[in-house]
């Protein structure tokens, strides 16, 4: 199947204007290392007979050997892409004594034996896997030739190894890059805004699966459901107002820096304080929600306002896709270690690692220098004042007026799905079955996660072929897509795909509308664009998720969440027609603009794009929400 896809990426060459000659001219070291660890792998799946921990440690050999040989030709172009699918392949493979987990409707589709493993394979059914999300959960059915499982990390080979035969020949299909990933992560200020960033939304998911576990073991049936969308309510209803009225003022007033720590601390102490109350009840929760949603309505606009402010404008796309991935890397793995502590550990426990991811930010942060207007306070003056010139500045601007009234549309059909998706779940993917709903709605959300993550990272490259105002509503268009073929469909394997393009999609439509904002907005007006922004999109969450139940109630899952990708397919609509016409692009940059520093000198208002996003955890959102 492998090669199969590597012979359609080889035919696709001439395609996109390159030329196979150069293939050629492309030079691999210790080609003996690859070669060999193939052979390992050829012998022990073409042999037949029970696993034996020889033949478990030739399994990591190969690999191994194979890690050894992507070293070796780092400096290709493609070839991280190759390894990271690899890492992902192996980390699988550890966690389950040497075998590559294989969903059971994948082998189903792909007609592969279902039966749980008696001998060594290299991809079989286990009895109770680990990490399946990385294992063999994709198939192609079994009326295609060559059918077979794969997993993400085959995906991710496939495609480093396609992008590699298209840079090597001078194909059209892969831009041209510029490493824009290493002038970012070689600068010390940005990596200490970016540690602080990852810890927290670490954190945040940790703090959220373990708050949500905890209330459903304690409140049965539907008034576990009342009681965390209460909990839900609690938190967003004051945080969309208090961020319109009163945090969007204070982050272009205050040291961002200044609030950005207070946030922090204030959150840590109010997480902290469920360890002083013995078994906290469920007003200290609703009370400890209140609390994260205020400071988060702060912290959220003032971290994507200073962004622009401690990096080059040339370096704000690249800066804002690791924060995005680093986010959504958060969402794949935070739940999983909330999961791990709750079962592990003492709530206490989960309550004192959130709290210290939050202290520890604070540090991290205290320690970046932010110079520039983002430290200055503003006149003094009314602070609705401040309110009014700020919603002047949005619906005289085409680029904020045109975020506001997609984010209101999308961010409407993305929340109005959200709380139908365990329910499609449950009763057409899993046909009732809660054991198996729970795992497959674990695997679809990872899907989207992973998505995410891979959206983030490729966001930069895609941003410099085509306009940032033109990328957002074509990733609307897909995500809404996504959710129409997921509709109509009840084939496990199709949700896997349509989340993991709906990630995707995702993350490119988050990337493209913070980093335009960013560097566009002029910093004076920054913090209130991105207050209106999260205050708009805290409103649409509350209300989309209220309208899914209304509707819920009279119509079919499925011609619900039917109805919620059209929404947003008007919202891309709306998108094209109300976004300016992109701004001219130049060879300094994604967005033509010069390499100082966007809070020293802020650019002039312009074009730009804004998605929103839907599933957060029930606690900080310094993250970027999924649509």
């Amino acid at each position: 199947m492998l090669t199969i896809a590597l012979v359609i990426a080889i035919a696709a060459v001439p395609l996109f204007g390159g030329s196979l000659r150069k293939l050629a001219q492309l030079r691999f070291r210790g080609t003996w290392m690859l070669v060999a660890a193939l052979a390992v792998q050829i012998v022990l799946f073409g042999a037949e007979g029970p696993q034996t921990t020889l033949k478990t440690a030739a399994h990591f050999g190969s690999y191994l050997l194979a890690f050894a040989f992507l070293y070796r030709n780092r400096g290709v172009r493609g070839i991280w892409l190759i390894g990271l699918g690899a890492a992902l392949n192996l980390i699988a493979i550890t966690a389950n004594g040497g075998i590559m987990p294989a969903a059971a409707h994948a082998l189903a589709t792909a007609g592969l034996p279902v039966d749980t493993v008696t001998v060594f394979e290299n991809s079989a059914a286990l009895p109770d896997p680990n990490l399946l999300v990385l294992g063999d959960i994709f198939a192609l059915p079994k009326s295609i030739p060559a059918a077979n499982v794969f997993s993400v990390g085959d995906l991710l080979i496939v495609l480093g190894a396609a992008v590699t035969i298209h840079r090597a020949t001078g194909s059209r299909l892969v831009p041209e890059g510029q490493g824009e990933f290493g002038p970012v992560v070689r600068d010390r200020t940005f990596l200490r805004l970016w540690g602080a960033q990852i810890v927290s939304s670490l954190g945040d998911w940790v703090y959220a699966i373990a708050v949500a576990l905890l209330l459903a073991d304690r409140v049965d049936g539907p008034d576990a459901v009342a009681v965390l969308a209460t909990l839900l309510v609690v938190q967003y209803v004051p945080s969309a107002v208090f961020g319109a009225l009163f945090a969007g003022p204070l982050v272009d007033r205050r040291s961002r820096r200044t609030l950005m720590i207070a946030a922090d601390l204030a959150r840590a102490v109010a997480i902290a304080s469920l360890l002083l109350a013995g078994e906290p009840d469920l007003l200290h929760f609703y009370a400890v929600a209140l609390v994260l949603g205020i400071f988060g309505a702060i912290f959220q606009p003032a971290l994507l306002s200073t962004v622009p402010n401690i990096v080059r404008r040339d370096r704000v796309l690249p800066a804002q896709s690791l924060i995005g991935a680093t986010s959504h890397i958060a969402i794949v793995a935070g739940p999983a270690i909330g999961g791990f502590l709750v079962a592990r550990y003492a709530a206490g426990t989960v309550f004192a690692v959130n709290a210290a991811t939050f202290v520890l930010s604070a540090l991290l942060i205290a320690t970046v220098p932010i110079a520039g207007p983002a430290v200055r306070a503003l006149a003094p003056g009314p602070r609705f004042a401040d309110v009014r010139r700020g919603l002047r500045y949005v619906a005289s601007n085409p680029l904020t007026r045109g975020i506001i009234v997609v984010l209101g549309l999308v961010s409407l059909g993305a929340a109005t799905k959200a709380p139908l998706e365990p329910l499609y779940v449950r009763d057409v993917l899993a046909d009732g079955a809660l054991e198996t709903g729970g795992r497959i709605f674990g695997l679809i959300t990872a899907a989207w996660g992973l998505g995410m993550v891979l959206g983030s990272v490729t966001a930069p490259g895609i941003a410099r072929r085509w306009a940032r105002e033109r990328l957002l509503p074509i990733s609307i268009a897909v995500v809404g897509c996504a959710v129409l073929v997921v509709s109509r469909t009840d084939d496990f394997s199709t949700v896997l795909f349509a989340w993991l393009v709906a990630g995707w999609a995702n993350a490119l439509g988050n990337v493209s509308y913070e980093t335009l904002l960013q560097e566009r907005t002029p910093d004076e007006f920054r913090g209130r664009v991105f207050a209106a922004i999260e205050a708009v999109s805290d409103s649409a969450f509350v209300a989309g998720a209220l309208i899914a139940v209304a509707v819920g109630a009279a119509l079919a899952v499925q011609d619900v969440l039917a109805i919620a990708g059209g929404v947003m397919l008007i919202g891309a609509a709306a998108g094209i027609v109300l976004l300016p016409r992109p701004a001219p692009q130049e060879p300094g940059g994604a967005s033509g603009a010069p390499p100082e520093r966007s809070g020293a000198l802020p650019p002039p208002p312009a074009a730009g794009p804004g998605a929103p996003q839907d599933g957060r955890p029930v606690t900080r959102n310094p993250a970027p929400r999924t649509l």
